[in-house]
């Protein structure tokens, strides 16, 4: 049993020449608790969350309402973080591909060493619901040619592109600003490299290696709704794969009506065109936003298992059997009629409890998006029946004493935290795991078994993609989508709007007991 793991990747502190900071490889962490002794082997998990793989070109995306939370933005008082854009958006189909080859690498896990029984990839694998994002990710994980391009194919039409004709100074341009134009603010207030191309090559055609472990897909917000808020509907698929981009918000617009269409809670709908301001660009009809069809058929239209089932139309939640002891649940909280947050619509919080009540001799583990916490986003429309949400939903978990875990991303964190009963006693463990877009870049193993004495132990690393730590934008790094990553997370760490208050960076890594650390709880099984 190994008692210890790699280095862990840390952001050095800034110097008084530039913010910039870089990245470099720290003490690695020994697991907290006690680790188990006697034992018998549940189950081995590798758990990947929020892969917001993106189309960086999409005119139905709303970069320009990000800059409203940067630091020296007067709006920023009030709106602390937007998360529109991302200056390592355009590089989410490298930093999967590194994350692939990273697993790849384990066979075992490395706490008990027991092999890896399956990938669990808990939703958000694209970012603004689009059939060409969902075709990168599946492609990127069953392996094959992957084309992480959209729109014109001869140049570059995303925000990041240094064309004089759409160059802004609030994004981040990797090739520096066209010529005879002022440099960016990303590059000139807070330090960010530019490196002569790394947008072609970003948009560069590569061979990904596909995972070799089984894999299963969980529904999250991003895969449904776009930007994870609004329900697509005739006028967005028109937006989406039609010729004109959203650019800037229009003279006179209502910011609050604008705002009030992307809330926690559903409905959520985009302001008129005529609030915004667009500029021409390449219509696209693979950008055609996404049905619970679509998510289905593509999970489902292989010859592989992901958890779907074709013949259940549309239902885009499940159950797997790991093995004799383990049942493995696949959940969807996305509340269908928008909003972020989530909630488990009646008819599926009907089908889980009908589940529990006929798996009373398994453990079991259950995974979605949204964790717990998260579930509070109960509008439907007049006539449905309310979802249900945290406390139902909790107070109906904890008459099931075999539900050992539940397992899930959104947060964009890693985070461990306990449900208890009234009493205080321990119920279920709930693990979060961090996302593939913003800082930290990780996911982690899970590994779950029960011990002669009477209990069960869960013990959990993250684990980082493959990626190098520095990126220095030579010929041979351009080449390489592993080396791309590198850069990625690098931007990541450097994120301008993160770097202080509620939303700073060091809180998406988690303090120690959320990384790496044993977890116990009694054997509900246990025979007496």
């Amino acid at each position: 049993m190994s008692d210890s793991i790699h280095d862990r990747i840390v952001r050095t502190q800034a110097d008084s020449s530039s913010p910039w900071k870089s990245l470099v490889y720290d003490k690695g962490e020994i697991p907290l608790g006690k680790a188990p002794e006697d034992y018998e082997v549940l189950a081995t998990f590798i758990h990947l969350s929020d892969l917001h793989i993106c189309d960086a070109q999409s005119p139905a995306r709303l970069e320009f309402l990000d800059r409203l939370a940067d630091p020296d933005n007067p709006y920023s008082a009030f709106i602390p973080y937007v998360g529109t854009y991302r200056a390592q958006e355009f590089l989410t189909t490298h930093v999967l591909e590194a994350m692939v080859q990273s697993a790849n690498q384990i066979s075992k896990g490395p706490l008990i060493g027991a092999k890896v029984d399956a990938v669990v990839v808990t939703g958000d694998v694209v970012d603004n619901a689009q059939l060409n994002e969902l075709q990168w990710y599946k492609t990127l994980l069953d392996g094959g040619p992957i084309a992480p391009k959209s729109g014109d194919p001869y140049r570059s039409q995303g925000v990041h592109a240094s064309d004089p004709d759409s160059y802004d100074i609030h994004y981040y341009h990797p090739d520096g600003p066209p010529a005879g134009m002022e440099i960016d603010r990303p590059t000139g207030i807070y330090g960010h490299p530019t490196f002569s191309g790394v947008i072609a090559a970003s948009e560069k055609s590569f061979i990904a290696q596909g995972l070799q472990h089984k894999w299963f897909a969980v529904h999250g917000n991003h895969d449904a709704l776009l930007q994870g808020n609004a329900t697509p509907d005739k006028e967005l698929q028109e937006l989406s794969t039609g010729p004109r981009k959203l650019t800037g918000i229009a003279d006179g617009a209502d910011l609050s009506q604008l705002f009030s269409g992307f809330g926690e809670v559903g409905p959520a709908v985009y302001a008129g065109i005529d609030s915004f301001i667009t500029t021409s660009t390449t219509a696209d009809e693979r950008r055609a936003l996404l049905s619970a069809q679509d998510w289905v058929d593509i999970h489902t239209n292989c010859s592989h298992d992901h958890g779907l089932r074709a013949e259940d139309s549309g239902i885009t939640f499940w159950f797997r059997d790991i093995n004799s002891h383990v049942r493995l649940v696949g959940l969807d909280t996305v509340n269908r009629y928008g909003g972020w947050q989530g909630c488990l619509h009646r008819e599926q919080f009907n089908w889980l409890k009908n589940l529990l009540l006929n798996s009373a001799d398994k453990y079991i583990v259950l995974s979605s998006h949204h964790p717990l916490i998260n579930l509070i986003n109960g509008y439907v429309p007049e006539g449905e029946s309310a979802p249900a949400l945290q406390d139902e939903v909790r107070e109906m978990l904890l008459g099931f004493p075999n539900v050992i875990l539940w397992f899930s991303g959104h947060v964009h964190d890693h985070q461990i935290t306990e449900v208890t009963h009234d009493d205080g006693k321990h119920a279920i463990w709930e693990i979060r795991t961090a996302s593939h877009i913003d800082w930290p870049q990780q996911g982690r193993t899970i590994e779950i078994v029960k011990t002669s004495i009477g209990e069960i132990a869960i013990g959990t690393i993250v684990i980082d993609h493959a990626g190098p730590l520095e990126f220095t934008g030579s010929e041979s790094e351009l080449a390489s989508p592993v080396a791309l990553a590198g850069l990625s997370r690098l931007l990541a760490a450097n994120d301008w709007q993160r770097q202080s208050g509620s939303y700073e960076l060091s809180l998406a890594e988690g303090v120690r007991k959320d990384r790496n650390i044993w977890l116990w709880g009694k054997d509900p099984l246990q025979k007496s």
